[in-house]
């Protein structure tokens, strides 16, 4: 039971460890207490078994509550759940005092209320706590005829308390510049890491676009290549910004881009792309892309237009794609060529669980879709 303490995201590490230590504590005292009331009931007498028997039941009891209690550490770290323990260790101290028995059995569970006062408010609240102990300790001793010798027994008290009371104090410091020492690491790695992500940025920029505006300065008389040279540095630039979006470029958006560069420069086409989300590449998510290809290259072969879209996003887990253009069109059911695309693209999804279609109207142009699973 000790060790199934629970809500630890709302507390520190450190006081579910200290808890668990107040609940041996608490165990030890209790069972260290029922071994001297075991003795006392069957070897004293002139003791008054009721109330050795109700002191025994009291402690058993506000032990189980104390175990119970430490599900939610933040209820033992408040001072009012301290002054009931208390008082619960002040009624069970009494009764060796009252129940006339000849030796005291209330063992260690009074030194138990020590480490609760340590837990919640730490050195202060527990010498303060051992100190009326120690008081109630004294008159007990000289109300029933003991020794002043014997009352000096009571200052053991305060070395518990002392004991318990650095201890968790001393924890609690040392975690908190742990944490603290932790936070200004992570910090310093952040910082390190923006200044690594600017440089990189830097060294982009550079290397590949300032370097292009500078050839595109020199070579303005030539339409054709400042138009290729703008297209690839808008590429470029869509790259980068896509990659300081995510953290890896191994998924479905980064695979879709790379599949749009290849074909532009293949066929010196013009693709303009828009992906709304992006998901991690699958068996599936990989055959949409790998038809998104062909579908691209089709389009660029065939459509005889300068410009095709392509449109994406993620449906359900599984990619959703248009490859649309405004070309020649063809009819899918006449054609060689549209009855040939359509068995390739079909037959590359079926085999994934996704599906294809193909719509074209002659002279309005193509739109194909490509779904990686269930998209409806």
């Amino acid at each position: 039971m000790i060790d199934s303490i629970e809500d630890t995201q709302r507390v520190p590490q450190i006081e579910t460890t200290l808890v668990k230590l107040v609940l041996y504590v608490r165990v030890l005292g209790f069972a260290w207490m029922t071994l001297l009331v075991i003795v006392t009931w069957l070897t004293d007498d002139g003791a008054n078994l009721a109330i050795v028997a109700a002191a025994e039941i009291l402690a058993g009891v506000w032990t189980f509550v104390t175990i119970r209690a430490a599900r939610t550490p933040l209820i033992m770290h408040t001072w009012e759940f301290a002054a009931i323990d208390g008082v619960i260790a002040l009624l069970v101290a009494s009764a060796s005092f009252v129940s006339g028995a000849s030796e005291l059995f209330h063992g260690g569970y009074p030194i138990s209320w020590l480490a609760v006062a340590a837990f919640a408010g730490g050195m202060r609240l527990a010498v303060a706590a051992a100190l009326v102990l120690a008081a109630q300790q004294v008159v007990g001793f000289l109300l029933t005829g003991r020794s002043m010798v014997a009352t000096t027994g009571a200052l053991v008290f305060v070395v518990y308390a002392v004991i318990f009371g650095w201890t968790i104090d001393t924890l609690r410091r040392n975690d908190a510049r742990r944490r603290e020492a932790e936070l200004a690491l992570e910090t310093e790695r952040f910082e390190r890491a923006r200044q690594e992500e600017r440089l990189a940025l830097a060294n982009e920029l550079h290397d590949s676009i300032l370097q292009t505006l500078q050839v595109i300065r020199t070579d303005a008389d030539d339409p054709d290549r400042i138009r290729y040279l703008v297209r690839s540095e808008e590429r470029a630039i869509d790259r980068l910004i896509t990659r300081f979006r995510r953290i890896d470029d191994e998924g479905f958006e980064s695979a879709l881009l790379s599949v749009r560069d290849d074909i532009e420069d293949l066929y010196g086409i013009e693709i303009r792309a828009v992906i709304r989300e992006d998901i991690p590449l699958s068996p599936s998510i990989r055959a949409a892309v790998d038809a998104t290809r062909e579908a691209l290259t089709n389009a660029s072969r065939h459509s005889g237009t300068s410009e095709i879209n392509l449109y994406a996003e993620v449906v359900a887990g599984h990619a959703h794609i248009f490859v649309r253009d405004r070309g020649v069109g063809f009819d899918p059911e006449n054609t060689e060529y549209g009855r040939g695309l359509r068995r390739s693209l079909h037959e590359r999804m079926e085999a994934v669980g996704g599906f294809v279609r193909i719509n074209s109207v002659p002279d309005e142009g193509t739109e194909i879709e490509i779904c990686s699973g269930d998209c409806e």
